[in-house]
């Protein structure tokens, strides 16, 4: 949320792949590097591990490489980067079958990459098998357009984090970072007439939003942060739950997170059918709620294995609560034993790098500017809402596209943002140089159910058969003309 360079984590790895070819090839003939002795039990930090990648790499240990690579794959099993990694360190190996069979396995999660930038993958280059899939990979970036732009946030919409929508009046609510506000507008985008002004003494960024209809009520989680305007350091850790009356903006509650010595800020939020709330922690693993009644937030559920929660959301029956994690993919926490689970998904599907997360008619809507390209996915899912059925692709890199985020269902309709003005800040709220805050658009898409028929992706032998099977099919090539002086005939 506070990060969102998707590239980043492919540069760096760019960089360790570069370090290791320098520090290489500054050994003579006569010298062998002496190699690191790596703890047989790794650790789970992914710092500390890229580190020992790196130094694996200048050591020419490509088995150590594989190791450490293949871990940090266990808890960080959608990151892309460290899929380009690994297939770099199979090449090295000559493990040809290997990277081929990780590199189509990353173009039948929807990635995007062209392994011809790793000059390690030179030792693997020399096959059709490897053209055939390396220019699959490269076609993913190709945009498969769905959505039609809805209407553009007005210019007072500065770093947009929230969207919600008011079924009774069809108002579009927005929350913003920058100046810590709210926006009200209508359906065409347009600031609504005599709309309530929402105001707090203690006005933050606001970060997610949720209407209660029935109960008339808005809801605000807002954390101060530095890209605020008029942030000061003793700010920080500073966030509210607020509540206010949602026809005249009056404040009518107020809840935070008792300081306790360590980070927290309110992020996402999902709202019950009876009124409780539940709110993600922007800094802590953790979720948080707030019984009807209550007046003090409690700690619901977390832990170590999902720390970086963002979109959450909650089924039909409001049994499950589902967490996106940024690294982890798609979780839920079963509100009947407050326990949190991995949602069982496909091999072939990409969960890396969600921020937006809705729940419609049994399926799941998650935004992904986290991952290349960008792209919003509709999953199915079973009956009993732990596992994806089946999956199918909405909008891919749309032109309109830069940074994704958040979306809320309206309807049958999803609408969600389809850029984000983070790029443009520092931690300190300065400006970058160079950067530009272009209006937001805001995307639609009609829902529809998905078929529940599994499309499995074939596998590499499906793919080089097909492969031969249509330069057998394909037409000849022309003859060339014969040239006039060469005393040959024509045909």
């Amino acid at each position: 949320m506070i990060y969102k360079n998707s590239l980043m984590m492919v540069l760096v790895c760019m960089v360790c792949f570069q370090a290791g070819a320098q520090q290489t090839g500054s050994v003579t003939e006569n010298e062998v590097p002496a190699k690191t002795v790596f703890p047989e039990q790794l650790p789970n930090h992914y710092p500390t591990l890229q580190a020992m990648s790196v130094r694996a790499f200048s050591e020419s240990n490509y088995d150590e490489v594989v190791r450490i690579t293949t871990h940090a794959l266990n808890f960080r099993p959608y990151d892309g980067a460290l899929m380009s990694q690994l297939v770099a360190a199979y090449a090295l190996q000559k493990e040809r079958t290997k990277a081929y069979n990780l590199m189509l396995a990353m173009q039948q999660q929807g990635l995007f990459f062209d392994f011809d930038r790793i000059p390690q993958t030179q030792y693997i280059r020399d096959t059709e098998s490897y053209v055939y899939i390396n220019d699959l990979l490269k076609k993913a970036a190709e945009p498969l357009v769905t959505s039609k732009m809805a209407f553009q946030l007005p210019a007072e919409a500065v770093l947009p984090e929230a969207i919600a929508w008011d079924a009774e009046t069809g108002h579009f609510i927005i929350g913003t970072v920058r100046d810590a506000n709210v926006v009200i507008l209508n359906a065409d985008g347009q600031p609504a007439d005599s709309a309530p002004q929402f105001v707090s003494d203690k006005q933050m960024a606001v970060f997610d939003i949720a209407i209660d209809s029935q109960r008339r009520e808005l809801w605000a989680a807002t954390t101060a942060v530095g890209q605020q305007k008029g942030f000061k350091q003793a700010d920080y850790g500073k966030n509210a739950l607020l509540k206010f009356n949602l026809d005249s903006g009056e404040l009518i509650g107020e809840y935070q997170i008792q300081p306790d010595g360590q980070p927290h800020g309110l992020g996402n939020l999902a709202l019950a059918k009876d009124g409780t709330v539940y709110v993600a922690d922007l800094r802590s693993p953790l979720i948080y709620t707030l019984a009807p009644g209550s007046e003090n937030l409690t700690v619901l559920a977390g832990g170590a294995a999902l720390p970086g929660i963002r979109g959450i959301a909650l089924s039909e029956d409001n049994n499950l609560l589902y967490l996106a994690d940024q690294n982890r993919g798609l979780a839920f926490i079963d509100l009947n034993d407050r326990k949190p689970y991995l949602v069982t998904v496909p091999d072939k599907l990409n969960l890396g790098g969600i921020e937006g997360l809705d729940y419609w008619n049994g399926h799941l809507l998650i935004v992904q500017p986290g991952m290349q390209p960008n792209r919003v996915m509709q999953l199915l899912l079973s009956p009993n809402g732990k596992a994806v059925l089946n999956a199918i692709a909405l909008d891919v890199n749309h032109p309109e596209y830069h940074a994704p985020n958040y979306g809320v269902v309206a309807g049958d309709e999803y609408y969600y943002m389809g850029a984000s003005h983070w790029t443009a800040f520092d931690l300190n709220g300065n400006r970058l140089p160079g950067s530009s805050l272009q209006p937001v658009p805001v995307m639609k898409l009609a829902l529809a159910p998905v078929d529940p028929a599994a499309n499995q992706p074939p596998g590499l032998e499906d793919v080089l058969r097909q492969r031969q099977e249509q330069q057998r099919n394909a037409p000849p090539p022309l003859l060339a003309k014969p040239d006039d002086n060469s005393g040959q005939s024509g045909l």
